[in-house]
């Protein structure tokens, strides 16, 4: 099915905005986990790396056509992702009000989510760049 997408521009442009939800969707995660538990912002660097895994596998998977320039898009439509899932989760998971201390945690759960969606990006494009060049020496 993804095979069926990729084979044109818009199949995977749609591809790109539905991973960029994703994205969004999994920056509102850590931002709700990091909220509740404490021990999250203490290790954010594992936070990073298990987030770049993260992002970079469907990357790995989905992107290996000739459209490589739409992950660019990623870059643009993920900050907008994740804005929309802040939004969202606004409505179904209330902060208190005169919290600043849940602002400045959105603003760097923000941070280590668009970081992860660039590393996560380069590192699966960069991954599937390679294995394409590899068959062409082989072949």
């Amino acid at each position: 099915m993804i095979k069926k997408w990729n084979s044109t521009f818009f199949g995977t442009l749609g591809l790109t905005v539905l991973l960029s939800f994703l994205h969004g969707a999994g920056g509102e995660l850590l931002f709700l986990s990091a909220y509740k538990y404490s021990a999250i912002v203490e290790s954010l660097g594992l936070a990073v790396a298990v987030l770049t895994i993260f992002y970079a596998l469907p990357v790995f998977a989905c992107f290996r056509t000739k459209y490589w320039a739409v992950l660019a898009f990623l870059f643009v439509l993920s900050p907008l992702g994740s804005l929309l899932f802040f939004f969202i989760g606004g409505l179904f998971f209330p902060v208190a009000e005169d919290d600043l201390g849940a602002g400045i945690l959105w603003f760097i759960t923000t941070g280590i989510n668009l970081v992860s969606v660039v590393l996560g990006t380069l590192l699966g494009g960069l991954t599937n760049l390679m294995l394409h060049s590899r068959r062409m020496l082989n072949s």
